[in-house]
């Protein structure tokens, strides 16, 4: 069998047995790409890769998208400081005992206090829109809150990652205008090619992806943070074209993020959990979802009315950014 085609089957598998079990599609994509590097080398695929680094970009530019400025106006102190202990506090165990007990470079002990301090904006919204708790202004704080936990781990990744310098200052003088003048060249094109028979409009939004991931790699700024920005930017203008949501969150979250989440997956190398890898990932695992807990449950129990057990246990949701810094920290050459 065509080994494009065989990958694309178990795409498809993947999200069948999503539906079927009902378990988030992502830790189904990565297990699945897991088993599927135990099978076959799906390195010489290139459209894999590809594809995969657009996916990077695409949950991040739609998070953006579901951030209320309002929001931010009225309760911005209280999730400012939610969201700061909610990261700082896991940072700096996980840090302390990658440098201390671990022996790892700054650098990389930085890396792993990133990713695994994290909390998944995208999954934290789903709970509490499913629970009704965004119209109140307790479940308007904590996604707020949320959003600064996510802004802070992609601000963390750019330093220690980014090849922060002169093109970086460059880069972002350049990127102001970029940022000020994209909304009213969205709203422009959004008017203008409105209801056409090519989907212009989602074409110019994958541009924008597009150029984001080439400007990010040039200045030295991770993608995630640009893309992120750009979605926020573009909130009010995409928002106003429900159907043109509808269709790139259809294309980001059916096709481009499976395809990041399995090939992720295929970069686990099973051979190499020996106990000292399981040891380490059990200390360091400890360590976060501990620090995480009691940073969040602390700062909510003195803000908000509601439950700081809840809370705590809400912000230990990780996905996406801290997969990013992994395979970002593996491309770099700094995780074997």
């Amino acid at each position: 069998m065509d080994l494009s085609l065989f990958v694309a089957g178990v795409l498809v598998v993947a999200g069948l047995l999503t539906l079927e079990l009902r378990i988030s599609s992502a830790i189904v994509e990565v297990v699945a790409g897991l088993l599927l590097a135990l099978v076959v080398d799906v390195r010489p695929l290139g459209w894999l890769e590809f594809l995969a680094d657009f996916g990077v970009l695409g949950p991040r530019f739609m998070a953006g998208f579901e951030v209320d400025p309002a929001v931010l106006g009225r309760r911005w102190r209280t999730s400012l400081g939610i969201g700061i202990a909610s990261f700082a506090l896991p940072l700096a165990g996980v840090y302390g005992v990658a440098r201390v007990w671990l022996g790892l470079s700054p650098q990389v002990a930085g890396l792993l206090g990133i990713g695994l301090s994290t909390t998944s904006l995208a999954l934290v919204y789903q709970f509490l829109r499913e629970r009704d708790a965004l119209a109140g202004e307790d479940g308007q704080t904590i996604f707020a809150a949320a959003m600064v936990v996510d802004v802070l781990s992609m601000v963390g990744l750019a330093v220690v990652l980014g090849d922060l310098g002169w093109a970086t200052v460059i880069g972002a003088l350049v990127a102001v205008p970029v940022f000020i003048g994209l909304p009213r060249l969205g709203r422009w094109v959004f008017t203008r090619y409105a209801r056409n028979s090519v989907e212009f409009e989602l074409r110019f939004l994958l541009l924008v992806l597009v150029g984001l991931g080439v400007m990010s790699e040039t200045v030295g700024i991770h993608a995630a943070i640009t893309s992120f920005i750009a979605g926020l930017i573009l909130s009010r203008i995409v928002q106003d074209h429900g159907a043109l949501a509808d269709k790139l969150k259809g294309v980001v979250f059916s096709f481009l993020a499976p395809v990041f989440f399995l090939r992720a997956g295929t970069q686990i190398d099973l051979r190499a959990m020996d106990r000292h890898t399981l040891a380490m990932a059990g200390v360091l695992l400890a360590t976060a979802v501990t620090l995480k807990y009691l940073g969040t449950a602390w700062a909510a129990r003195w803000v908000l009315s509601g439950s700081a057990h809840a809370i705590g246990v809400l912000f230990n949701y990780r996905l996406t950014f801290g997969i990013i810094s992994a395979t970002v920290g593996l491309a770099e050459g700094l995780l074997d």
